[in-house]
C-alpha cells in the first residue's frame, strides 16, 4: 500500500512539474514576448488615433473564394490619404492557407484589394494602417460562408492565373485567341502588391531560339500593368508559345499560349 501511495504521489509530482514547465514556455501568437513594450506602443498608438479622430469601416460579410475587400479610413479632418494598408488573412486551424495583401487607394480614404479565402469557416483578419503619425492595428475574426455556385464564373477567354513564389499573378491577353504578327494587348495584375518596380513579359517558344521578345509594362491608374507585344510567325509552323511574367523581385510565372495561325 505504501508503495502504491508513493507511486501515486511521484506521478503527481512529475505531472505538476511538466505542467509548470509547459505553461512557462512562450507560444507564438498566444504569449507576447515583449509584452510591456508592445502594450506601451499599443496605448501610444491608440492615443494618437483618438487625437486624430481615426475611424475604420470594414465589410460585415465574407465568403469563401475570391472576393473584394474594401475598407474606409478617415480622421476628424477627412479621408485618410496615401496610407500604407495591408491585410493578412489567417486560418485559425493552421498556417497553410494564410495570405497577405497590400490594399490600393482607389478613392480618397477608400482602400481595396482582391482577396482569396480558400475555404469556408473561421478566419482571423489583421489590418495594418500606417500614415504619418497613425500606426493602427486591428484584428478580428470572421466566418467565411461557402461561395454560391452561381457566383463562381468562368474566367474570361485569354485570362490566366498562377503564382510566382508567394505572389499571385494574373495575365490577360487580347484579342483572344492570339494571331501571329498581330499586336496584342497584355495586362498583368499583382493583387498582393501595390508598389514597386513594374514586371515585364518575355514571349518565347519552348526549345526554339526565336530571339528576344520582351514586352515592357507600365502601371495604370487602376494598378494594372499594361503593354503591347507581337507573336512572330515561326518558320517551322509551330504555334505553341510561352508568356513568362518576370517580377521585379526575381519571381517568375509561366503561361502556355497557342496562336491560331
Amino acid at each position: 500500500m505504501r508503495r502504491l501511495i508513493a507511486g501515486i504521489f511521484a506521478g503527481f509530482a512529475v505531472l505538476m512539474a511538466a505542467t509548470f514547465h509547459i505553461a512557462g514556455q512562450p507560444r507564438d501568437g498566444l504569449v507576447e514576448r515583449n509584452y510591456y513594450q508592445a502594450a506601451a506602443s499599443e496605448f501610444s498608438d491608440r492615443e494618437e488615433e483618438a487625437r486624430a479622430g481615426f475611424s475604420v469601416e470594414v465589410p460585415g460579410r465574407y465568403r469563401a473564394g475570391e472576393s473584394r475587400f474594401a475598407v474606409a479610413l478617415a480622421t476628424a479632418s477627412g479621408p485618410l490619404r496615401e496610407a500604407r494598408v495591408a491585410l493578412t488573412a489567417m486560418r485559425l486551424s493552421g498556417t497553410e492557407q494564410d495570405r497577405s495583401y497590400a490594399l490600393r487607394e482607389e478613392s480618397p480614404g477608400n482602400y481595396a484589394a482582391d482577396i482569396l479565402l480558400p475555404s469556408p469557416g473561421w478566419w482571423m483578419l489583421s489590418l495594418a494602417v500606417d500614415a504619418d503619425r497613425i500606426h493602427a492595428r486591428r484584428r478580428w475574426t470572421v466566418e467565411a460562408s461557402p461561395a454560391a455556385v452561381s457566383a463562381v464564373l468562368p474566367a474570361p477567354p485569354g485570362t490566366f492565373r498562377a503564382t510566382a513564389g508567394e505572389e499571385e499573378v494574373r495575365l490577360s491577353i487580347s484579342p483572344w485567341p492570339p494571331r501571329a504578327m498581330r499586336e496584342l494587348s497584355i495586362a498583368v495584375e499583382l493583387p498582393g502588391t501595390s508598389r514597386g518596380a513594374p514586371p515585364h513579359v518575355d514571349l518565347s517558344m519552348p526549345g526554339m531560339e526565336m530571339g528576344r521578345n520582351r514586352v515592357p509594362l507600365a502601371r495604370g491608374a487602376d494598378g494594372v500593368f499594361r503593354g503591347t507585344g507581337v507573336l512572330v510567325r515561326c518558320p517551322s509552323g509551330r504555334k505553341d508559345w510561352e508568356a513568362t511574367v518576370a517580377l521585379a523581385g526575381g519571381g517568375k510565372a509561366v503561361f502556355r499560349i497557342d496562336v491560331v495561325d
